[in-house]
């Protein structure tokens, strides 16, 4: 089973070897596959408290639209705001963080519906995704870098606090392929819920008329809405058989530089929300219940399985 794979802007990927959901599958060239590229700019979540930020926001994104000659119309609702909460799953070990695997479960709180982003049974309805992430270089750099994963939205209720690890590696094949213990169960990561917050900006049309809207999104943690995490970002789906590429990833590009540049102050080189709850520490003396263990060396941004429990919006 392959990894996720990450380059640095100008790097080009030749092939992935097999299928991050079935190892009897092989992808040729990715760059034929790609479907969607998802820009991600990670955001201190202590200037997202202020309730002018979103404002200031708008405001930035609509200055790089102009410089980079990109159409930004604002949302028909501007001040909605669209919530869910989100759990992910690991073993007391982080075996699927370790192993650039993630389980997570959102529920629109509007509408009570969850989902799991994972290789399901057949008969389940799902979806498979196989996306390109853009983010930030490290500190101090201006630039992209990109991660490739490969994933599935799956549509069925379930309980997964206290599952044993071998029951899911029975749905999830790759799974298989790891040590880990079958009796290990799976809990919510670091005993948290994240509730999540998402703003719309405003659509933006590319070249050939690609739209893609532009999200702010707010992470906080239950109990005490702690601030955890935040993110401005927009995505691209690409229709292979009508539309040329090329312009719509340089305007696309341009304006996600432009972004950096404007937002470098509100930017977290690196940083990732995911990253930042697995990172999470809660002291013994808070808790009374121990320490809960960090990830250590786990793959910076294991994107593989995740899910989505919104039709449109952010991942």
């Amino acid at each position: 089973m392959s990894r996720p794979l990450e380059l640095d802007s100008g790097a080009k990927p030749k092939k992935i070897l097999s299928s991050f959901v079935s190892i009897a599958r092989r992808t040729a060239d990715m760059t034929d596959s790609l479907v969607y590229r998802k820009f991600k700019l990670p955001l201190y979540p202590s200037r997202l408290t202020d309730p002018k930020a979103l404002a200031r926001f708008r405001t930035a994104v609509h200055h790089a639209a102009d410089i980079t000659g990109v159409a930004l119309a604002d949302p028909v609702w501007r001040e909605h705001t669209r919530s869910r909460s989100v759990i992910f799953y690991d073993t007391d070990e982080f075996d699927l963080y370790r192993n650039s695997f993630i389980l997570r479960k959102r529920t629109r709180l509007s509408r009570g519906h969850s989902a799991h982003q994972a290789r399901p049974a057949a008969e389940i309805p799902h979806i498979l995704r196989f996306k390109e992430q853009v983010l930030p270089l490290g500190p101090n750099e201006r630039g992209m870098r990109s991660i490739f994963w490969h994933g599935c939205k799956i549509f069925e209720p379930c309980n997964l606090q206290e599952l044993p690890y071998g029951r899911l590696a029975a749905v999830f094949p790759p799974l298989r392929h790891l040590r880990v213990d079958p009796d290990a169960r799976l809990k919510s990561v670091n005993g948290v819920i994240v509730d999540e917050s998402l703003s719309e900006i405003g659509k933006l049309e590319f070249a050939e008329r690609v739209t893609a809207r532009a999200f702010c999104s707010f992470w906080s943690l239950k109990p005490g809405h702690r601030a955890l995490a935040g993110e401005l970002s927009f995505q691209i789906k690409y229709d292979l058989g009508k539309i040329s590429n090329e312009r719509i990833d340089g305007e696309s590009e341009s304006l996600y530089l432009e972004l950096q540049s404007r937002l470098a102050e509100w930017t977290i080189p690196g940083g990732t929300k995911v990253r930042e709850l697995y990172r999470l520490y809660t002291d013994k003396k808070e808790t009374g219940a121990g320490c809960i263990r960090q990830p250590g060396q786990a793959a910076e941004d294991a994107a593989i399985f995740s899910t989505d429990g919104a039709a449109h919006g952010p991942t």
